[in-house]
């Protein structure tokens, strides 16, 4: 199976922000077993959820494109 690099920038933006996956989850809203699915399938991740993970995490305008435009 093709690696993602999407779960990569999401997980890296949270260690940079100080949370691990579980913070991340409760700071943006996702139950942790929804969080840990969308990390695991990035394509399956609504605009709703990365609106809400950003949130959390404060991604550049760069990497929303790339997530955005990698769906």
């Amino acid at each position: 199976m093709k690696k993602d690099i999407r779960k990569d920038m999401i997980v890296g933006r949270a260690t940079m922000s100080g949370l691990d996956v579980k913070r991340m989850s409760a700071k943006s809203g996702m139950t942790l077993s929804t969080m840990y699915r969308r990390l695991r399938l990035p394509g399956t991740m609504t605009l709703d959820e990365l609106a809400s993970i950003d949130k959390a995490v404060r991604f550049t305008d760069e990497e929303i494109l790339f997530l955005v435009r990698c769906r």
